[in-house]
């Protein structure tokens, strides 16, 4: 893509600019910000008045990024702001005239990357050294300070926050030659040795603001950097086997080691916020972090990260609104993975981005479903007050009610959705391989068309990409925001071409006859109040000689040894709860004469025992009693009594000498000729 550098000559083509920074910062990230015109969807402050913008465009004329820059000698920012870059201080040491703000940057989603974002702050960088500029202040959220950084900007005071999330202040020496070029900037090169100040800036920097460092990125060999992890894991064996950093090779270590970032936290101060959308994601290297939350009075820490723990989300999980909030509760140091990890390492080695997202997928989805679900039974059903003001573009206002949904699960009727949509992940992933090692041995091949019937998020239908390179994936799923999660998940690894999602219900596929090789409904049938009518759907759509496939659970196979006094009555609660909504939670015995009363020929069904030494106690508790919990929160059957007996199983499941395991019913035929 060619792109040009232009400054707007006139009116229009600066409201073009405000345009497009309106669709970037309403539309996709969700921000309100200060000088949003909602009416007109425009994007305009009182800084624009006095600024210099630069604007990226394609070919075409269309605007791919853009920048502005202020001069602080003719230009007064905003009070707040003022206070938290420490403006006046800076203006002291240097004169309004050397110091400039740069802010509004921002670049389209299909050009980002180094091209556009390259030329944007190197025609800025440009402009300021021509007109005497010493330094450059500005500001960054967490995912983009190594982007920063490697420009050559350094932090210089207390992080801040506004309405998004956390903001790290940071301030270029725009005529320190010898560390830009020490750090490799690609400014460096734009910076005439003529003009080296040899550090001068720095140093009255340094003077007047203790927190100014040179920030530590990028600069340790990897297998320092992977000892150093190494020191930080716990020693426990269980864990080890979760440990993200075990089993990369150097190569491997060398493309994860690269643009990582170390940021102290001081103590009290808010990662992140409930009700952020804010992304982001590190390791703690020293110090603790506390997950807090708060249903109604004073907030609890529910748990407390230990050096050596990831933290944060990654922008594959989603972009929902955070349910829980995470605070320092002590000064403490992390290292900041940049923003597109999982795409760099995917353009290194596509195997090591595969394996880097399962790793990431299983840890994280794992983990937050745990703290999910103690916010859960701390707050009751309505712990996502933050959910009831999520963005509209998750919403399909003319959506209706559609016939025969399913009635014993509704993820739009969930009291936590986001704790939800993360056990629905950590569903789909956890047993991968013993799952498919039973798909593949019932018929599921490379080439195929496969339905796969309530797709959820997506991660089935992602896994069913990844491990089926040639085959076609068609999601059918009635709930639209997991419709656009799984939408939004499979664009992002690069297989909407293979794989794309329908809206539908189990009885009424919006498939031809036979349009597919292998119809898949995965933990689907408990919740269904028609099972007969589906599987019609399902052969109906199913080519002669296919496979119709149906994995789901039996309660009664349930075994907790020693069980907690209690468990038998509550599994009886729950079986009756999901009745009365619609489900069965003993659908796994029916599956083969449902099998057989709809004419399939060739019915068996596979039973694969699920223990929780082999899946992981924490996992084997979330998968199989999270959504069960909710269940009875829904129906208003959920009392302390209840919530106490939640708590004492998932401890009882926790001692490595209890017995847990439950069995999973993989029921199949063929349809007949």
């Amino acid at each position: 893509m060619s792109i040009q550098v232009i400054r707007p000559k006139n009116e229009r083509e600066r409201e073009g600019i405000y345009r497009f920074l309106y669709e970037i910062w309403s539309d996709e990230f969700h921000r309100s910000m200060e000088g949003m015109d909602h009416e007109h969807r425009l994007l305009h402050d009182a800084l624009d008045e006095t600024a210099q913008h630069f604007v990226a465009i394609d070919p075409s004329g269309r605007i791919q990024g853009c920048v502005r820059v202020n001069m602080l000698g003719n230009t007064a920012l905003p009070e707040k702001l003022q206070a938290q870059l420490r403006t006046v201080e800076l203006i002291k040491l240097f004169g309004g005239e050397q110091v400039y703000y740069l802010s509004h940057f921002a670049v389209a989603p299909e050009a980002r990357g180094r091209t556009v974002a390259s030329l944007l702050l190197g025609a800025l960088y440009g402009l300021c050294l021509d007109q005497g500029a010493l330094v450059g202040i500005s500001y960054c959220s967490l995912q983009f300070i190594s982007f920063y950084y490697q420009l050559g900007y350094r932090p210089y005071t207390e992080n801040f926050r506004i309405d998004a999330g956390i903001r790290v202040p940071i301030v270029h020496c725009a005529r320190d030659r010898a560390y830009l070029e020490e750090i490799k900037s690609p400014l460096a090169r734009l910076c005439p040795s003529a003009i080296d100040d040899k550090g001068a800036a720095a140093r009255k920097l340094i003077n007047q603001f203790p927190a100014f460092k040179n920030p530590a990125f990028g600069r340790k060999k990897p297998h320092h950097l992977w000892a150093r992890l190494a020191h930080m894991m716990p020693d426990d064996t269980a864990a080890g086997r979760n440990n993200f950093f075990a089993g990369f090779s150097v190569d491997e270590q060398r493309i994860l080691g690269q643009r990582l970032t170390e940021i102290t936290f001081s103590q009290g101060e808010h990662i992140y916020r409930r009700g952020e959308t804010e992304q982001g994601m590190g390791v703690l290297m020293s110090g603790s972090l506390g997950v807090e939350f708060s249903a109604s009075g004073p907030s609890r820490i529910i748990y407390v990260m230990q050096p050596g723990e990831l933290f944060g989300e990654i922008g594959s999980l989603g972009g929902e609104r955070r349910t829980v909030s995470l605070v320092a509760l002590e000064r403490s140091q992390a290292l900041l993975f940049p923003s597109d990890l999982l795409e760099r390492a995917e353009r290194a080695d596509p195997a090591l981005g595969f394996t880097l997202a399962k790793k990431l997928l299983k840890i994280l989805a794992t983990r937050f479903v745990h703290f999910a679900e103690t916010v859960g039974c701390l707050s009751g059903s309505g712990a996502d007050q933050a959910g009831n003001n999520r963005p509209t573009r998750l919403h399909d206002p003319n959506t209706t009610m559609m016939n025969s949904r399913l009635d014993s699960y509704r993820f739009e009727s969930l009291g936590d959705r986001e704790s939800e949509f993360k056990r629905l992940v950590a569903q789909a992933t956890i047993g991968e391989e013993i799952e498919f090692s039973v798909l593949d041995s019932i018929g599921l091949h490379d080439g195929a068309t496969v339905l796969d019937l309530g797709s959820g998020p997506g991660m089935t239908s992602l896994l069913l990409a990844k491990r089926l390179p040639s085959a076609v994936v068609i999601g059918v799923e009635p709930e639209d925001q997991l419709r656009v999660k799984a939408e939004t998940l499979i664009a992002s690894q690069g297989f909407a071409e293979r794989c794309r999602f329908l809206k539908g219900t189990g009885d009424r596929i919006p498939l031809d006859n036979g349009a597919v090789d292998f119809s898949y409904a995965r933990l689907l049938f408990q919740h269904l109040p028609n099972p007969l009518a589906v599987l019609k759907e399902m052969r109906r759509v199913t080519r002669p000689g296919g496979v119709v496939v149906v994995v789901d659970v039996d309660d009664r196979t349930n075994i907790v040894h020693p069980a907690p006094a209690g468990l038998e009555d509550l599994e009886k609660r729950i079986a009756v709860a999901q009745a009365a909504a619609g489900g069965d939670r003993h659908v796994g015995r029916k599956l083969y004469g449902y099998l057989q009363a709809i004419g399939l020929q060739e019915v068996n069904v596979q039973h694969v025992p699920i223990t929780a030494s082999a899946l992981g106690r924490h996992a084997f508790f979330s998968i199989v009693y999270s959504f069960k919990r909710q269940v009875l929160e829904r129906a208003g059957e959920c009392d302390p009594q209840t919530i106490a007996l939640f708590h004492e199983l998932e401890h009882v499941i926790s001692r490595p000498t209890t017995f847990a395991m439950t069995t999973v019913f993989v029921a199949y035929g063929v349809p007949p000729p």
